[in-house]
């Protein structure tokens, strides 16, 4: 397939694996009451998917350019399918824990096997504000349809049938058109991976990417116990307000490439790390959702932006393993910050809301240290 085609393809799978993984989020008061489990037990989900994806990312970091881009999404895809079908017919909550770790470990196999595929793409198809904004758009379509789905008295479980198709549509493309190019390099040496590891620029962006999309995922993942018992928001209204976030989230992600140009990469992440902080307490203190959707627009440009800048920035031979690293990053700050939250969370949401304040205050210093750091290209 040509480069278009590929982008294509890449920005159509996103928004379905996104979909997926921003389901769990407006589904958890209903998994708690379903199978009768406290927040802080049920903080175990996002802890599971989070270890899948960190466990697939890392492996999936060192062995993806030997296995070649194309087998490697494959594998995921299937290991999607395999998840969804358990989670649709499960009885029992343990049931529940073994999908989501499978979704998690899928979901971190495509998205490495995506980004790594859209930093080979020409510059003229690439966007990474654009390609993050396809995740937001899953983010938009998840909590809609948990709100439909909810509102027609349906059983949450039945969700995961719609997801199921569209796993099955992706891997007949997949099969059929091979719109991923199976790219593969030399095996990276174990000597070799840890230099690259030990790479000061490396190690700075990975801290950020640990450091937001741990925090973001908390936000997120929470937002629907925190409008539920802190403020009194029914579990319909909370879906739609989450989706609103993804709204307006998307939106930011849209106008990353303009705010690049306007505060340059590390401007971007600084000035936007710093409203995160502004606008949740103004969340905290106001208790309105208006100022969550403040949080949702301070976050969007933050992930696309370190993405870019280390992608555009690293030998080309890298970026498999340097997107598993990253992505599997994420998952340590999802295991870490995420469920961190959920436990405070367990006694006071609004305590549990306040550990961004210290994460993005991280974030900047990090920040302005790789604006002095020479990158290996």
């Amino acid at each position: 397939m040509n480069q278009k085609n590929s982008r294509n393809f890449i920005y159509f799978t996103m928004v379905i694996f996104s979909m997926v993984m921003n389901t769990l989020a407006p589904l958890m008061t209903s998994i708690q009451e379903r199978f009768s489990i406290s927040v802080a037990v049920s903080s175990i989900l996002p802890f599971i998917s989070t270890l899948g994806t960190m466990i697939s990312n890392f492996v999936g970091g060192f062995f993806i350019a030997q296995i070649g881009y194309n087998f490697f999404i494959i594998g995921a895809i299937i290991i999607q399918i395999v998840g969804l079908i358990l989670f649709a017919f499960a009885v029992n909550f343990p049931m529940i824990v073994i999908a989501v770790f499978l979704l998690g470990f899928a979901t971190g196999g495509v998205f490495l096997t995506l980004t790594s595929s859209y930093s080979h793409l020409d510059g003229k198809y690439q966007n990474f504000g654009i390609y993050n904004a396809f995740f937001g758009f899953g983010g938009i379509f998840a909590p809609l349809l948990v709100s439909l789905f909810l509102r027609l008295n349906l059983d949450f479980r039945f969700i995961y049938f719609f997801h199921l198709v569209l796993a099955i549509v992706i891997l007949i493309w997949v099969l059929s058109l091979k719109p991923i190019p199976n790219i593969r390099y030399e095996t990276i040496k174990f000597k070799e991976a840890l230099n690259i590891i030990s790479n000061k620029f490396v190690y700075l962006s990975l801290l950020i990417f640990l450091l937001y999309s741990g925090t973001e995922i908390g936000i997120i993942t929470w937002s629907g116990n925190l409008f539920y018992n802190v403020f009194n928001y029914s579990k319909e209204f909370s879906s739609i307000v989450l989706s609103l976030f993804w709204i307006v989230f998307t939106f930011g992600r849209l106008l990353t490439e303009f705010l690049n140009r306007k505060f340059t990469e590390l401007g971007t992440i600084i000035y936007f790390s710093s409203s995160v902080i502004i606008s949740i307490a103004l969340l905290l203190i106001f208790k309105h959702y208006i100022f969550f959707l403040f949080v949702g627009f301070s976050l969007s440009a933050i992930f696309p932006t370190i993405q870019k800048y280390t992608n555009q920035h690293l030998p080309k031979k890298w970026l498999g393993m340097y997107n598993g690293l990253a992505f599997g990053s994420t998952g340590v700050g999802a295991m870490i910050i995420s469920t961190s939250m959920g436990v405070v969370g367990e006694r006071n949401f609004v305590i549990s809301y306040l550990i961004p304040f210290i994460t993005f205050a991280l974030i900047i210093l990090a920040a302005q240290k790789l604006r002095i750091e020479k990158a290996p290209e």
